[in-house]
């Protein structure tokens, strides 16, 4: 049945939830598979439908996983059907495209493929969220819709292409699963193998290639024999088969041919792995490599157990000791310290032992005395290189018939260099490798201990977070070796500012943060951090015989004053680091409670706008551009509306802030270019003369890859000729830092007959260099030096520059903000060909473009 918009009301999931299960399936741009094929076939052949499709619904496309009878494999969100369809429970049918008015000027209607009909069930997880749809498309108009029996086939089959993807994901599950599973059984120290219940072997991991030098996939069947030692075979072959028949465990020791041409001992286990009726399915199994305690075994079989025990626990140094713990006797230890035998005896040795070390080695080898227990404990000694060393002590009982100790004996191993290593890798996890300051991660660990301290002895603790300002245009103008170099000296300058009880950490990027413990610098918390900021600034930083100017913006929260948990400091000082560049940076601000205010504020004002785009409510308006010397329109500039629900026509002045979100502002640039080229296709189909159209892009968009193919590929879904187009780009876009791509997205436009307009310009420092640099055809001169041009000389003056520089250029000139006759009078007097404003005409939705038009 159909389900129209008013029934299926608003949808019970988020956009951001419904997208992270659609790519928890994996399945977007990926190859076609015979399953989906039969499904969407089966739906043509049910509904005698020309065209049908599976289509995912991705944040700004709709990517099909099959397709008949279109020739596409995705199409931009904004024109396709299936978003409407999601939003349903049932089928969501349109018998007719051109009669309903939310189609009828979709650009796959009025252009390739000529869609008529359109039949969509929805996609739909077990948690309810939709991933997409399956739906049947016709050429033709379908007034009767789908039959009751077409629409429950419809239905069925949309519920079997969610069968497929949950299956298509449990096979990868699995499928990594395994390669995991076999990851971690190649990093055991042991040889693993697997056998088929008649005993034959099947699998090997890493271990026994590495150990017989075989090549990959040898010994499997019965193929292992081979490399059993022959005076072994019959004893293993024996056990074997005894375990075979009777399905006990399986041990024994033989020896096995290693790479090296010799024979090892090894020890060799298995275990029956059962199914729930008690029958074998397989065989698993491990086999260690015990040729050295073997060789040792043997060659220690008749001696006595003090000294077996002794070997066993180890060979570098050796020492007996009385039961009370003296020493009795040393091997190795006067070669390796600064003691000869009778210093170390007794209890003399703990003199040779690191001062921060001796303590607590005293206190586990007591433990270890009462408890009669083996051990081992760390600790430095003093050796005859005058250097203190890391060596591990492992001290083993041997008792009496009755559970006393006869005697202690252990052995002594210098560990310094695996030691220092664990110590070099612990500082390389907890550590920027390029500033040498605590990462993230240790700066956390500081923090939440500073924390538990703070609360404990009731004292504050002040947190800063430091952003570089303008750090990218330094990576930019001097390259990224200048900006390491700027983040050492900034590491170094703001060590040099903290004591030993404070932390200074790179967070990362540009991003660093300061904790004060010091009570001393507490209490001047503020002015500590604007000193960092002068710090920072002077003197200037050089690089390769180049002064580099550098700024920072730093955000302030003290405990228990704005919060007692870590995470929730660090939010707050992440909000007033926010104020300070949001007020200009290169400044110190001191979180307060109304910040976080603003900020929900700002994140509300993001989720509302995500809701508008969902509903169709960011639309362009058109306002007209007039030429001076005729009266006549000669084009327009779309601007972006809200059409609220509650508070009306809002402009981008109430809802500019949520475009610092990169995403939102590419999904309404998206959202507005497909709408514009869709009204200027309007426009030409009526035979409406309009001039050309302007189109504001923001720096965001510059920055997605691919931006210019996307944007003509929106023109080409239109049919609008690219001539019809013109984009305006502020000096911000070119101040951003990517000038290269800014460079190659603006002559990839200007090529295809787009034209170029440089807005709000005047107001720059670097507005001549850019007509220069860039193809520019136009330039808009800012409303600021219009407004007072009648009464200020000054202003008057920079517009009559303005206008002879664009002459001599031979520049289009536009001066925007008119709102007086008095203005246009004198533009027109000073040479200016072109203006907008509202003296003109306020921005008209594109309904009332073709009534401006005509009135005018």
């Amino acid at each position: 049945m159909s389900v129209s918009p008013t029934e299926s009301g608003s949808p019970s999931w988020t956009e951001a939830d419904r997208l992270a299960a659609l790519r928890s399936f994996h399945v977007l741009d990926t190859e076609p598979e015979a399953a989906f094929d039969e499904i969407t076939a089966s739906a043509a052949r049910i509904c005698n439908a020309p065209m049908a499709l599976v289509s995912l619904v991705d944040d700004v496309r709709h990517w099909f996983k099959c397709e008949i009878g279109v020739g596409e494999r995705e199409i931009p969100r904004g024109i396709g059907i299936c978003g409407h369809t999601i939003l349903q429970s049932g089928v969501f049918i349109v018998p007719d495209t051109t009669k309903d008015p939310r189609f009828a000027d979709n650009p796959l209607v009025i252009g390739r493929p000529h869609l008529r009909f359109y039949a969509g069930a929805p996609l739909i997880t077990d948690d309810g969220l939709p991933l997409g749809t399956l739906c049947v498309l016709d050429n033709k108009p379908r007034p009767e819709g789908l039959t009751p029996e077409q629409s429950t086939a419809l239905l069925d089959l949309a519920r079997a292409v969610m069968t497929q993807l949950r299956v298509r994901r449990a096979r990868k599950v699995h499928e990594e699963n395994e390669a995991r599973l076999k990851r971690i059984i190649d990093t055991v120290p042991h040889i693993v193998w697997s056998a088929l219940p008649d005993g034959h072997n099947d699998f090997h991991n890493q271990r026994w290639y590495e150990f017989s030098g075989l090549p990959l996939g040898s010994a499997l069947g019965g193929q292992w024999s081979n490399s059993v030692h022959p005076d072994d075979k019959d004893q293993a072959w024996a056990k074997t088969r005894h375990s075979l028949a009777t399905g006990e465990p399986y041990e024994i020791e033989y020896r096995l041919r290693h790479h090296s041409g010799e024979y090892r001992w090894a020890l060799v286990r298995a275990v029956p792995l059962r199914n729930e009726q008690g029958e074998i399915e397989r065989w698993l199994g491990t086999c260690t490599d015990i040729h050295e305690a073997k060789q040792t075994e043997v060659a220690l079989a008749e001696s006595e157990e003090r000294y077996r025990a002794l070997i066993q626990a180890s060979t570098a140094m050796v020492w007996r000791a009385a039961p009370d713990g003296s020493i009795l006797k040393g091997w190795g230890w006067e070669e390796f310290s600064t003691q000869a035998p009778h210093e170390y005896e007794g209890h003399g040795w703990l003199n040779a032992l690191h001062p921060d070390d001796r303590e607590r080695a005293v206190a586990v080898w007591q433990e270890l005395r009462e408890q009669g227990q083996s051990g081992e404990v760390e600790y430095r000694v003093l050796t005859k290189d005058g250097e203190y060393r890391w060596v591990v002590a492992r001290s083993v009982p041997l008792k009496a018939d009755d559970d006393s100790v006869r005697e202690w004996v252990g052995t002594i191993t210098d560990i310094h260099e695996e030691k220092q290593a664990e110590e070099r890798l612990w500082w390389l996890a907890n550590h920027d490798p390029l500033t040498g300051l605590p990462n993230r991660t240790l700066f956390q660990t500081r923090l939440d201990k500073a924390l538990v301290e703070a609360k404990q002895n009731r004292t504050p603790v002040c947190l800063l977070l430091i952003d570089l300002d303008d750090f990218k245009d330094v990576n930019d103008s001097f390259g990224h070796d200048a900006g390491d170099a700027l983040l050492r000296e900034t590491a170094r300058r703001l060590s040099k500012m903290v004591t030993a009880c404070d932390t200074a950490a790179r967070l990362g990027g540009d991003e660093f943060a300061v904790l004060l413990r010091d009570p001393s610098l507490l209490d001047q918390g503020v002015a500590f951090a604007e000193s960092i900021i002068k710090s920072l600034n002077q003197p200037l930083f050089s690089y390769a015989g180049q002064s580099i100017a550098t700024r920072a913006s730093i955000g302030m929260a003290v405990y228990p004053d704005h919060a007692a948990e870590p995470a929730k400091l660090l939010k707050d000082a992440d909000i007033a680091l926010y104020r300070s560049k949001a007020a200009g940076r290169n400044r110190v601000t001191m979180y307060a409670p109304e910040m976080r205010a603003v900020t929900a504020q700002r994140i509300t004002l993001r989720r509302e706008m995500r809701e508008a785009l969902s509903q169709d409510q960011i639309v362009p308006y058109y306002q007209p551009k007039v030429c001076l010397a005729t009266g006549a329109i000669v084009g327009f500039e779309a601007l972006a509306r809200w059409l609220h629900p509650t508070q009306g026509l809002l402009t981008p002045s109430t809802f500019g802030a949520a475009f610092d979100d990169v995403e939102l502002a590419t999904l309404v640039g998206q959202r507005l270019i497909g709408t514009i080229a869709a009204d200027i296709r309007n426009w030409l189909s009526s035979g409406l003369s309009f001039g050309r159209v302007a189109v504001n892009l923001s720096h965001v968009e510059f920055a997605q890859p691919g931006f210019a193919d996307d944007f003509l590929r929106a023109l080409d879904a239109s049919q609008v000729p690219s001539q019809y187009l013109e984009v305006e780009i502020t000096e911000k876009v070119l101040l951003d830092g990517r000038l290269d791509a800014v460079s190659s997205v603006l002559k990839t436009l200007c090529d295809q007959g787009v034209k170029i307009a440089l807005d709000d310009f005047g107001t720059g420092y670097a507005s001549l260099t850019h007509l220069k640099r860039f193809p520019v055809d136009h330039i808009k001169i800012d409303q600021s030096f219009v407004q007072d041009i009648e009464h200020d000389p000054d202003n008057e003056a920079i517009v009559a520059a303005l206008i002879g520089l664009g002459r001599s250029l031979k520049l289009q000139v536009t001066a925007e903000g008119v709102e007086t006759t008095g203005q246009a009078q004198r533009l027109r007097e000073m040479g200016c060909e072109y203006a907008q404003g509202y003296h003109f005409a306020q921005p008209v939705a594109a309904t009332e473009v073709p009534d401006l038009i005509s009135r005018w």
